[in-house]
């Protein structure tokens, strides 16, 4: 507190300086120049910035240089016109991308520097210093964000650039204008520009997520959120005099996928008044279709098939659309909602330990990954005395046995238990009872078999349940092995979306279908709802509606730095068979009718809407061909053929979605997106569903058969190094005869 008020009366004496002599204000201007490598131009940028003081009206002028760690030498000759001007301050960080750069440039300038106005601006030479003073007039005058432009009357490029690059410069703009919907900005990509501090804290700098060149069209796109008066003045843009362009192929590929990101919410509006427009054409179709009906019934005294087909078609594809709208915008809500998903990321500092853990770690013949999710969870940061780990297995599991006796013997820790049972059922509602019998802790946390949980889960947890007082709490869970078979990188992004998306929508209703791990309750709200539901094949989901409608407090927190890491199933007949157990556990959670008792219309429609979506998308993806056919062999009217042809606009947009999701998602595990992966997706996508589909016809087979059978999953850590493997022995609890 000392410190912040010091800083506090740094700032106002700052101020006080830069009253001029008739008693005006001046605004205090910080050139924020970002660099790597430019030990050959720096010193002479500095100098020409400086010449440029005598020129501002009401104004003071100093330079921050953002350095990335230049290995050439950069940050050392800064430091030298450190001591020689009093306006000269040198920032040093990891290199990080040029949108990282700027952002911590922009936050020193205002919260140490107290500036008024900040500057983007090259040290290459590109941007003339002279402009400088043009640039400030014009944010005086009242603007709040102005841009040196190439692309208005009396800007330029360099005339020698060869053709190509010139069209590259001038559709690059075209395109992130159009997509990104940046309004009439002429030069979106311009890096030079002064803005004013006060736009900057209304945008929140920490919401900007481009760390290279598309912190450009980010930035702009957020002022122009926030209603910011934007001026454009022309410049003259030269080549740099010495070095190389820090442009590199990740930036461009960011830039591009940027620009639809940044169109996501839009989408999500635009989708929002599709769907009202739907509803309108509808009812106008459906009006048509009974007024035929009626006509038909009334002069033949039947309905004609042609007329009962075209009935049965539009039905299923104002169906299939509404369908399709709400995925994507349940796909695309954690790009819209931010605030709630800033809400809901990893805590910035965690609060002092109040709650104890003990995490449930029910497996079966896990011999290939146990060992190493043992070590995982039991090396969580947290203090000792404050968490347990249970490993639950049945006595017939030799293989499983053996490592984990082998592991707990190796990390010698009096809090790493081993838990035998040779009862009945087998399966994992079963299992996590038989730990919950056995937990002392607080808060009872599961995890799956080959998860690689963060190290500060615990930490985290404890922060987000104390803070805001929640009964359950639901981390976020990622596949990570999008290359290792062609239906894995679709797989990995239903997680992705899932979790970071979808959940935090669900969340914000008050319904929550839990994940199978990584799910923290209060060991009190377990023993009161009587734990898992052992005859449920998704015991998870079936326990989080089973809450809801309790009325507990259910939180979501999200963060691709702190997500357990799982692996896809490495094959389609496992993958088909973790699917159905899925839609048939779904199916038992409808029939017995536990989220009729949530206590709202949304909340029963949505649970609904979850508990049967798997047979919804399956019977209309397989449908979809046969409604396109149909369309074409039918003399449908215009409208009604309109209709039948949305969803398939909708799947094309889906695959832009997913073509989206899946860059966000190399970006925020620190991934390669490669070259192919777009491709991959297209051709893997229809088949995808197909499986899907059967997926969900074996489950509604296994009902009727009376088959409710536990099909087990195998893992094979294909989302860790492999690991080798020596036989020990150690002491265990052992539970029955």
């Amino acid at each position: 507190m000392n410190r912040l008020r010091n800083k506090n009366k740094q700032l106002y004496q700052l101020r006080l300086q830069n009253v001029s002599k008739a008693g005006v204000l001046k605004d205090h201007v910080v050139i924020v120049v970002p660099t790597y490598n430019e030990s050959e131009n720096i010193g002479k940028i500095i100098e020409a910035i400086q010449t440029q003081s005598i020129y501002l009206k009401n104004a003071i002028l100093s330079i921050l240089v953002v350095d990335d760690f230049s290995p050439d030498g950069t940050a050392q000759i800064v430091q030298t016109y450190v001591k020689k001007y009093k306006n000269v301050h040198l920032l040093k960080g990891r290199k990080a991308g040029l949108g990282n750069a700027y952002i911590r440039g922009f936050k020193y300038a205002m919260r140490q520097m107290g500036a008024d106005i900040v500057f983007e601006m090259d040290a290459d030479f590109s941007h003339d210093p002279s402009m400088i003073s043009f640039f400030v007039y014009e944010i005086q005058k009242g603007n709040d964000f102005v841009i040196g432009s190439r692309y208005i009357d009396g800007g330029s490029i360099p005339a020698k650039w060869p053709r190509i690059r010139k069209l590259n410069s001038q559709w690059g703009n075209i395109f992130a204008r159009h997509i990104a919907g940046l309004g009439r900005v002429k030069d979106c990509t311009s890096g030079f520009r002064a803005i004013r501090t006060s736009l900057l804290k209304r945008i929140h700098l920490n919401k900007l997520k481009a760390k290279g060149y598309a912190f450009q069209i980010d930035l702009l796109h957020k002022a122009i959120q926030n209603n910011a008066i934007i001026k454009e003045i022309p410049i003259q843009f030269t080549d740099r005099i010495h070095g190389n362009s820090k442009l590199s192929k990740r930036d461009i590929i960011e830039f591009i996928f940027h620009s639809f990101t940044i169109r996501m919410p839009y989408l999500v509006h635009g989708g929002v008044a599709l769907l009202a427009a739907i509803v309108a054409i509808t009812a106008f179709s459906l009006g048509n279709i009974a007024a035929l009906a009626m006509y038909n019934l009334q002069t033949a005294g039947f309905i004609s098939n042609q007329t009962l087909i075209i009935l049965v078609l539009v039905t299923i594809s104002v169906l299939m659309i509404w369908q399709s709208v709400f995925s994507i915008f349940l796909m695309l809500y954690g790009w819209e909602d931010v605030e709630r998903i800033e809400k809901d990321k990893v805590p910035q500092i965690y609060e002092k330990p109040k709650f104890s853990f003990t995490a449930l770690l029910p497996v079966r013949h896990e011999e290939h990954v146990i060992g190493d999710t043992i070590r995982a969870i039991a090396g969580i940061d947290y203090p000792e005395g404050l968490k347990e780990t249970l490993v639950i297995v049945r006595s017939d599991d030799n293989g499983t046995i053996a490592r984990a006796q082998q592991t707990i013997t190796e990390l010698n820790k009096p809090n790493v238990r081993l838990v035998i049972f040779n009862d009945m059922p087998i399966n994992k509602p079963h299992s996590l009872n038989i730990g919950l019998m056995h937990a002392t802790k607080d808060v009872i946390v599961v995890f799956d078999a080959e998860d690689q949980p963060s190290r500060s889960i615990y930490n985290i947890a404890n922060t987000q349940m104390t803070t805001k007082n929640l009964d359950v709490l639901q981390s976020g869970v990622q596949l990570m092995n999008f290359k290792s078979n062609w239906f894995s990188t679709l797989n990995v992004l239903e997680y992705f979306f899932w979790f970071k998306s979808a959940l935090h929508y669900f969340a914000k209703q008050g319904i929550i279908p839990l994940g199978g791990n990584t799910v923290f309750f209060k060991r009190k709200m377990l023993g009161q709802v009587g734990g898992w539901d052992e005859a449920c094949l998704t015991e998870d989901a079936e326990i989080g509606i089973r809450l809801s409608a309790r009325g507990a407090s259910i939180g979501v927190v999200y963060d691709e730095k702190h997500t357990t890491q799982e692996e896809t199933p490495h094959n389609l007949d496992s993958f088909i068979k973790q699917r159905t157990r899925w839609n048939q556990g779904f199916i038992q959670i409808l029939w017995k009718g536990e989220w009729l008792k949530l206590p709202k219309f949304q909340q029963r429609f949505l649970a609904g809407y979850i508990l049967l979506v798997p047979q919804l998308q399956a019977f209309f993806f397989l449908m979809l061909p046969i409604s396109i056919f149909l369309a074409f062999v039918l003399n449908l009217p215009v409208i009604f053929a309109m209709i039948t042809f949305i969803p398939l606009l909708l799947l094309l947009l889906q695959l832009v979605a997913f073509t989206i999701g899946m860059y966000e998602f190399t970006k925020g595990y620190g991934m390669r997106f490669p070259f192919w992966l777009p491709f991959k997706i297209l051709y893997s996508f229809y088949p995808f569903q197909i499986i899907l589909g059967l997926s969900a016809m074996r489950a509604i087979l296994r009902l009727i058969t009376g088959n409710g059978s536990w099909e087990k999953t195998l893992h094979l850590n294909a989302h860790r190094p492999e690991k080798a493997f020596l036989p020990i022995n150690t002491n265990y609890i052992k539970i029955g005869n």
